[in-house]
């Protein structure tokens, strides 16, 4: 697979290339996925948007930090719908949705807490997409943005297919602009092999926010 081919894939897995690209992510993401759910700290009864979840992997995980959770996972690749669908069949507390998030449909302050792994590489224009997120969440609930910063990802012939990297705190700054508050941003190192077989030294982020109590104006 070229790294056009695999940016695509990334993008939106289809098929049996993007069933394969799924499963290596949710090995090599586990870091990053299980640091950002942490971050999260749902509380008893929460409702939980995860956007671009794939086929969903490490979901137990998340479901076992808290009691009687609401898990939905919105997804641009309906054949990762599908596929985490059938892995999750008989799971009540999680649906999966496909759409884009941009017009996600799901009723506005509808989630105690959204989580987003890896994916705001691909919100183009970014702003609108925090404003959704923004819209999504009740007063008080909180956003965690996992990804790999710009200098973990920017030499790699992959992600020169678009995406775009962030260091972080101009994450933080859009977060701002789209009437989010009190932005702590984490950083850990890791170490691994990427999806072409190269050695990564790689850092990722994990920036939390909220959204105020009171609209803003």
């Amino acid at each position: 697979m070229s790294p056009e081919q695999l940016a695509a894939q990334l993008r939106h897995p289809n098929g049996e290339d993007g069933n394969k690209v799924a499963d290596n992510m949710d090995v090599r993401n586990r870091p990053v996925i299980l640091a950002a759910y942490q971050a999260l700290a749902p509380a008893n009864g929460d409702r939980i948007l995860e956007v671009g979840p794939g086929s969903a992997g490490h979901l137990p995980r998340l479901l076992a930090q808290a009691n009687n959770l609401h898990y939905t996972g919105l997804d641009a690749s309906r054949d990762m719908v599908l596929r985490a669908r059938e892995r999750y069949l008989g799971e009540t507390r999680a649906a999966f949705i496909h759409g884009e998030l941009t017009q996600a449909p799901l009723a506005p302050a509808s989630m105690d807490r959204i989580v987003a792994i890896n994916v705001v590489y691909f919100w183009q224009p970014l702003l609108p997409a925090l404003q959704v997120l923004n819209l999504l969440l009740r007063p008080g609930g909180t956003l965690v943005l996992g990804f790999r910063d710009h200098n973990s990802m920017a030499s790699l012939a992959v992600f020169k297919h678009g995406f775009s990297t962030y260091h972080g705190p101009e994450l933080q700054q859009a977060l701002e602009q789209a009437h989010f508050t009190n932005t702590p941003l984490h950083t850990f190192a890791e170490d691994s092999v990427d999806v072409l077989g190269e050695t990564m030294h790689k850092q990722s982020v994990i920036l939390t926010a909220r959204k105020p109590q009171e609209a803003t104006p």
